[in-house]
């Protein structure tokens, strides 16, 4: 059967000629899309591009010509965001990052200043020491008989052949009486020249002991004496060696409490360190305080040592401190002194104590402290005389 007889049947079926039959071609502008089920396309961005960073783009999608689908119908998307990956950027320095450079440039200042410094002088030469031994007595707290000590050690350690002299750097000048020397001669804040001789300057005390007291002056004296102290720290070490003294002689430096200029550079001339302390509260508090110190100012061979002074035997308060303080420095704690008026009523007469009462408690103490002093700076020394 032809496919014109089919049409002409087709149409006869319906009670029409097949002459009315024509082909209409299709007009898709009329066409109108009512879909109803959503679907999101999404173009897969091209990441061979060079994008900015962090860009996100909002745009609308154009509009085409609806296509011909198998399956479900397709909504027309509206908008779509796309998140564009942003590229790989070094990142800036930060300030933190930057401190440290800031930071170091006080510190390369500082070394370019000392090598300046360097070339103009030369290199430093080894600091020279004197030859005589050295004891500093030092305390941490105020009125614990620290020049008692000194007076004492000054007239007990008479070692033969040489000298023994106490130099009070304590503005406070009490030395003097202790030693009887009242006479009211140049001391070192009248000595400030770099090329004075203090062994010139020595008065004579009790039992062939020897002073250089701290002197008497102004309150510009005291501070020009402090400044050269602050400006040279080998101020006092430089005194002791252009005093010619031989290896049989003794240097005890008498100091202020605390921490000071005067007893820094005592500690730094030192070859015995002497920490005068009393049974109490406040010096037992300190000991922490000043064992930190004495280590940060320690110098090659350094010995310290600490001396309980003034004990009260009488007192069970004093008992138990003076208790606390054997456990707590072991052996570094090697004499206890204790309390005798007889000290106080013989300066107070202008008299020497180991000679107006050489057997009181207090003279036998500080008669065992030189002794037990004399083994710590001459400990392969057969026995010298220890006066009296």
């Amino acid at each position: 059967m032809k496919y014109v007889d089919d049409v002409t049947q087709l149409f006869a079926s319906f009670g029409e000629a097949a002459g009315s039959y024509q082909e209409i071609q299709p007009n898709y502008n009329d066409f109108k899309d009512n879909l109803t089920s959503p679907t999101t396309s999404i173009t897969q961005p091209d990441l061979n591009a060079a994008l900015p960073q962090a860009i996100t783009a909002e745009f609308p999608l154009e509009e085409t010509a609806p296509l011909l689908l198998i399956g479900p119908p397709v909504t027309r998307a509206k908008n779509v965001v796309i998140s564009l990956p942003s590229p790989k950027t070094a990142p800036l320095p930060s300030e933190s990052m930057a401190a440290p450079l800031t930071g170091d440039h006080p510190r390369l200042s500082e070394l370019l200043r000392e090598l300046k410094q360097t070339r103009r002088d030369g290199l430093p030469t080894p600091r020279k020491q004197t030859e005589a031994k050295v004891i500093a007595v030092v305390s941490a707290n105020g009125g614990v008989g620290k020049s008692t000590v000194v007076a004492g050690l000054a007239k007990a350690l008479r070692r033969l052949g040489g000298r023994t002299i106490a130099i009070d750097l304590d503005p406070q000048n009490a030395l003097p009486s202790h030693l009887g020397t009242l006479k009211q001669g140049a001391g070192l804040i009248q000595l400030k020249q770099p090329d004075t001789d203090w062994s010139a300057h020595c008065q004579p005390g009790y039992c062939d002991s020897e002073l250089l007291p701290f002197g008497t002056g102004n309150v510009d004296d005291l501070r020009s004496l402090k400044q050269q102290m602050l400006d040279d720290t080998n101020w006092l070490n430089r005194h002791l060696v252009s005093m010619n003294l031989g290896e049989n002689d003794t240097v005890i430096l008498d100091t202020p409490s605390g921490a000071n200029i005067y007893s820094q550079q005592a500690l730094d001339a030192a070859d015995l360190v002497l920490v005068i302390t009393v049974a109490d509260a406040a010096a037992y508090l300190a000991l922490d305080t000043m064992a930190q110190w004495l280590e940060t100012r320690a110098r090659p061979a350094q010995v310290h040592r600490y001396v309980l002074n003034q004990q009260e035997d009488s007192r069970s308060f004093s008992r138990d401190m003076s208790l606390l303080f054997q456990r707590r420095l072991g052996s570094d704690l090697i004499k206890t002194i204790r309390l005798d008026h007889q000290l106080n009523e013989s300066l107070a007469y202008n008299q020497d104590p180991l000679q107006h009462a050489p057997d009181s408690i207090g003279c036998q103490d500080i008669l065992s402290l030189a002794r037990a002093v004399h083994a710590l700076l001459l400990p392969d020394a057969i026995d010298e005389h220890v006066a009296p």
